[in-house]
């Protein structure tokens, strides 16, 4: 028999990850104004002004909480649940996921806290010199952030750790495994496509991704509250 905890961790940080975690994505739309262009070339929102610093920095600090600290502790309840039908995968796929939360942590905070300072610091700025040397710094933030950890870092980690769920769930919920491995698909698929640079085409994955990652998000929250094997209590 599960302890009530762990369902109560799965849930709360299911429930933290469907709203905080679609209010991050909103956050940043609204700070980069809805401008789907910008996100080819992120430089542009330096010139969006102090509201949209301020959305930005919201976006950062939310995206934090919902989609990678609620991260890990769901990825705990899966593991303390899971862990009994096939140790190692479920080690792996578990230590995958902290990873997930650890780095796309890390880059969630820097760009909470850098990302409104160099927008900031560009309004105020009033040389040509000064100016374009912010949108060096800050090209090299979401480089590092944007595209390498959370694009390319963290797509490999966030398909292992699905891979790993979609595994170990498949004799009671082929449904769910299904599309935690699709979601192991598109996640890799992402990786391919910002390597190769490929704009348009990564970021439509991305689309996909966190369409099916809601979708899973939702599936999993369903089944934790009927208590649905595996995850009968």
């Amino acid at each position: 028999m599960h302890p009530w905890p762990v369902r109560s961790v799965a849930i709360g940080a299911l429930a933290v990850s469907i709203v905080v975690g679609l209010a991050s994505d909103l956050l940043f739309l609204a700070a980069f104004q809805f401008r789907f262009d910008w996100f080819l070339d992120p430089a542009r929102v330096l010139g969006a002004g102090a509201a949209s610093a301020a959305l930005f920095q919201w976006a950062s600090m939310t995206d934090l909480l919902g989609y990678y600290l609620a991260s890990g502790a769901l990825a705990y309840a899966l593991w303390t649940l899971l862990r009994p039908r096939n140790p190692a995968l479920a080690d792996l796929s578990a230590l995958a996921a902290v990873a997930f939360t650890v780095a796309g942590g890390i880059g969630a905070a820097m760009l909470a806290m850098v990302g409104p300072m160099l927008m900031l610091d560009h309004a105020a700025a009033s040389a040509a010199a000064d100016r374009a040397a912010i949108v060096l710094q800050f090209d090299v933030l979401l480089e590092v952030v944007w595209r390498s950890i959370w694009q390319l870092l963290d797509g490999i980690l966030l398909a292992a750790w699905w891979l790993g769920i979609g595994l170990l769930v498949r004799p009671e919920q082929p449904g769910l495994s299904r599309l935690s491995l699709m979601l192991a698909a598109a996640a890799v698929i992402g990786v391919l496509f910002n390597v190769l640079s490929l704009d348009l085409a990564r970021d439509a994955a991305l689309g996909v991704v966190f369409a099916l990652w809601t979708a899973w998000w939702i599936w999993l929250l369903v089944l934790f509250v009927r208590r649905r094997a595996p995850f009968a209590a």
